[in-house]
């Protein structure tokens, strides 16, 4: 089977490595159409890590499917465009946009259990991804693989040997061994480290990690988190972390965007989104949220829930849980707004929200 070399490929022009244009991902049921990602535009520049961050049920996960090309059924994307070094994705062939998943764009799901093979050991699986995204030689025909599930891999291959490179480099203790073991073998925080292996084999420009830390105790999710950063820089990979962990996303990411029933609320530069939050939404999220170095400060819940996403009847999805919310709010959309002080450290002029009560003076409620 042919393969396409998508290394070869790689552009180190101008354009931002994923550009997210007026989204639209939608989901018919009986009820309704549930408009999961409603109109984001979201951009990642070369060599930086970018976080998505949100309440459950904001549509985080729905987009990084979005932007990967893998909705489920019935789900679809109904508007927009999804550019990838300038290239739209949503225009490629098949072939072609399966070529790129994996290869240039790789994906770490939140639940590596049920995104590992039980039935394969775990080299044998990074292996796999290798044969077929790099051209190491080594047939990816159907007989060829049945033959190494039966057989098992040639411990001699390069794809082989690079699965034990990729465990090494994520810090899996003895990864010749490890390659050899299957994933009920492995701890919870060894199989997240075994998907980011998995996920940066083929060395791809963009990594999309969808709560990458979910169910892992504290000191391993500092593991986690360390290991991305370190391996940012030594692949050259830019990185999409999708999290609702605020903590996460203040120690991890260069820029923030904050999403709420559908829609970006908030981006900003990391620094300045926690320096001086903006949006209710954010600044809600912040004040719920446990702090080291206020112990003793109460936690402010904020009320009600993430709204039903099918037909939501009013302007501004936050409207009926906001504390600042004015009848206007309810009926015109709001538009993103510099915000913020420009000359806040972190900030550069890249703040915005999308809020009819922020913004310049007297273009606000």
């Amino acid at each position: 089977m042919a393969t396409i070399d998508v290394a070869a490929e790689r552009d180190d022009g101008g354009d931002p490595v994923l550009e997210v244009e007026n989204l639209h991902t939608q989901f018919p049921t009986d009820r309704g159409v549930v408009r999961a990602v409603d109109g984001v535009d979201l951009t990642i520049e070369s060599g930086e890590i970018v976080g998505l961050v949100g309440e459950s049920g904001s549509g985080k996960s729905v987009l990084a499917e979005s932007v990967v090309g893998i909705v489920e059924e019935p789900g679809e994307i109904v508007e927009g465009d999804v550019r990838f070094d300038g290239e739209s994705l949503l225009a490629m062939s098949d072939a072609r946009r399966q070529a790129v998943r994996g290869g240039r764009i790789s994906m770490v799901f939140q639940d590596p259990m049920n995104s590992l093979n039980p039935t394969l050991t775990v080299g044998e699986q990074i292996a796999e991804t290798v044969r077929l995204h790099q051209d190491v030689g080594e047939s990816v025909s159907l007989p060829a693989e049945l033959k190494r599930k039966i057989v098992g891999a040639a411990k001699n291959g390069d794809a082989w040997r690079r699965a034990i490179e990729m465990l090494e480099a994520v810090e899996i203790p003895e990864p010749e061994a490890r390659a050899a073991d299957f994933p009920h073998q492995f701890s919870g925080g060894m199989r997240q480290r075994a998907m980011i292996a998995m996920a940066l084999s083929c060395e791809p420009d963009l990594l999309v990690a969808d709560e990458p830390t979910t169910a892992l105790d504290v000191t391993i999710q500092a593991q986690i988190l360390e290991e991305l950063e370190g391996l940012k820089d030594e692949f050259d990979t830019s990185i999409l972390l999708i999290t609702h962990d605020l903590a996460v996303v203040a120690e991890t990411c260069d820029r923030v965007n904050v999403m709420y029933a559908g829609e970006i609320v908030e981006r900003a530069e990391t620094e300045a989104l926690f320096a001086d939050p903006q949006h209710p939404y954010t600044q809600g999220l912040i004040a719920s949220t446990p702090q080291l170095d206020e112990p003793d400060r109460d936690l402010q819940p904020i009320q009600g829930n993430v709204p039903d996403l099918i037909d939501i009847p009013y302007a501004c999805h936050f409207a009926p849980r906001c504390p600042e919310a004015e009848r206007e709010c309810f009926e015109i959309e709001p538009e993103f707004r510099p915000v913020g002080d420009s000359d806040a450290p972190g900030d550069g002029g890249t703040h915005e929200a999308a809020c009819l009560r922020r913004g310049p003076d007297g273009e606000r409620l």
